[in-house]
């Protein structure tokens, strides 16, 4: 609006040397300073004073806009804007005083800075409109120059830094005490839950002193042993209670803790009354002087009903995985029949049936032997840890060799750049069962490529510990991030059938042949299309 810049020394303060912090070289982000007049010279002025301006060594980047509508539009775009010069009177007489109203109470925006420059103070009187407005400056029109203008725009910025600090502090601040709540609720959690496994988890302790042959027993101990509270045994009394059976390998066990004089650990079982209990032993051995053992300290963990959910488990699984292949096997040959049949009857009415039910019949066929390559798929994951070779001393890279050799048609096919890196330890593994992991890992690598996309895929192996460590990595289509668990699942599909055929067993046929060998199996990737990694981990240990 009208208020001129009357100033005669304006100019020439524009085209005076640089300021002293002007001459610093400009760095990081500029300040957004947004100049909101509808008089078009007005913003050229505020274009010419400000633009070498630097600000603790930052460069101004000033936009326009030429009514309060526009400056809405500019703040919803640039959140970071960090100062208004403003005009009041633009589109209406209170148009800049609505717009401030609008900044602070309807977008929230308590940290940027805004500077009234007003040509008309009668529409914007300087008492009422710092007393009943947010504002940060107040400049006439008709009163600037240059330094008014620096000065005003040097200082409006270093507060809009300090505020922005500020609020960046109160955040970190309330994080913190968040955090500190946090752990302090997770530590009297983890107290309480102490507490609570402490009174539930039943583990008695002992005292055994080696030179008197006196086995002390705390009251929980005696619970399980089912003798009466305050009872003090030795050691003949206790091998007594072991079921017979297990008596040599404790008595092992014990000697070998006393003569490395290291701790002590064993699971066997007691006969309490008529009833068989298992347990667990565990005991750190004190020695004298000269290095003998001369007193135990131990615990004792009643772990029947884990032994008997174990035995439940295995019984259940052995009878599962006999009623799969039983399925699998007996569910075949009538399933062969009605392939064959659907076929004979097929090619003896070629010549009755349409396009269209010809297609229906090979639909028919098609499925019958899908379902027959499931069963097959269904069976073979069933005789897992059932059949198959036993554990042998393996170099692990003959494996990968043999596998390579089985996949080397696939491998041309796919036109794959294979490579074999690292450490290749001998293995003690059942030679099928790993062959068939990496014909699977490796097969999978290179079916599901990116079309045009060279399949590259690199087989590597580790030493990680007492556990050997293998992955086969890929550049191909990937896995997306929420699908990552269902990959070992029998029957699990993450892509169509139309564009990869497969049964949805091999992943889950790995899983199963790596846990029978005490190992894990998982799978990385980034995303589609950005490849995938599977990874394997198995214990070295032999008998």
């Amino acid at each position: 609006m009208s208020g001129r810049i009357e100033d005669p020394e304006l100019f020439q303060d524009l085209f005076a040397p640089e300021r002293a912090e002007e001459a610093v070289a400009p760095s990081g982000n500029p300040w957004k300073v947004l100049l909101v007049d509808d008089e078009d010279d007005v913003r050229a002025v505020f274009h010419l004073a400000l633009q070498d301006v630097l600000i603790e060594g930052r460069q101004l980047l000033l936009l326009d806009a030429r009514s309060a509508g526009e400056a809405k539009a500019a703040l919803a775009t640039s959140p970071d804007i960090a100062l208004m010069l403003l005009d009041v009177v633009m589109e209406s007489d209170q148009a800049g005083l609505e717009l401030v109203h609008q900044v602070r109470n309807g977008l929230a925006n308590r940290s940027v800075q805004i500077v009234l420059i007003t040509g008309q103070p009668g529409y914007a009187p300087h008492r009422k409109v710092i007393n009943d407005y947010e504002i940060d400056g107040y400049q006439l029109k008709s009163e600037l120059n240059a330094e008014r203008i620096f000065v005003s725009v040097s200082s409006a910025l270093r507060t809009y830094r300090l505020l922005r600090e500020q609020e960046s502090l109160r955040r970190d601040l309330e994080q913190k005490v968040q955090e500190l709540d946090q752990t302090l609720q997770a530590l009297r959690e983890s107290e309480a839950n102490f507490i609570r496994a402490q009174s539930v988890a039943h583990v008695g302790s002992w005292t055994y002193d080696l030179v008197t042959d006196e086995i002390l027993l705390s009251a929980e101990t005696c619970r399980i042993f089912g003798l009466r509270e305050g009872s003090v045994g030795n050691y003949k009394t206790y091998l007594e209670r072991v079921f017979p059976e297990d008596r040599c390998g404790l008595q092992q066990a014990w000697q070998a803790a006393l003569d490395r004089g290291t701790s002590f650990e064993h699971e066997h079982r007691i006969m309490v009354g008529a009833a068989i209990r298992h347990i667990r032993q565990r005991a750190d051995l004190t020695c004298d002087a000269a290095g003998k053992p001369v007193r135990s300290l131990g615990t004792t963990q009643d772990i029947t009903e884990r032994k008997q959910a174990e035995d439940e488990l295995r019984r259940s699984n052995g009878e599962l995985e006999q009623f799969s292949y039983a399925i699998s096997h007996d569910l075949r040959q009538p399933l062969r029949m009605i392939s064959c049949y659907l076929q004979l009857l097929g090619m003896s009415l070629t010549e009755q049936l349409g396009a269209e039910q010809s297609e229906y019949f090979n639909f028919a066929i098609d499925g019958a032997k899908r379902l027959d390559r499931m069963l097959v798929a269904l069976l073979e994951y069933s005789r897992v840890g059932r059949m198959g070779e036993p554990l042998t001393w393996l170099e692990s890279r003959a494996i990968v060799d043999e596998a390579l050799v089985f996949l080397q048609p696939a491998i041309a096919e796919a036109v794959a750049v294979i490579s074999v890196c690292g450490n290749w330890p001998r293995v003690y593994v059942r030679p099928d069962g790993m062959l068939r992991v990496l014909q699977n890992l490796i097969g999978n690598a290179t079916k599901f490529r990116v079309a045009g996309r060279t399949p590259e895929i690199t087989v590597a192996s580790t030493v990680a510990g007492t556990d050997w460590c293998l992955s086969v990595a890929d550049n191909g289509i990937g896995i997306p991030a929420g699908q990552l668990s269902r990959l070992f699942q029998v029957f699990q599909r993450l892509q169509s059938r139309a564009a990869f055929e497969g049964t949805g067993v091999g992943l889950a046929l790995c899983r199963k042949i790596v846990e029978h060998h005490g190992g894990r199996i998982w799978a990385e990737s980034s995303g589609e299309g950005q490849g995938s990694r599977f990874c394997l981990s198995l214990p070295m240990d032999g008998p």
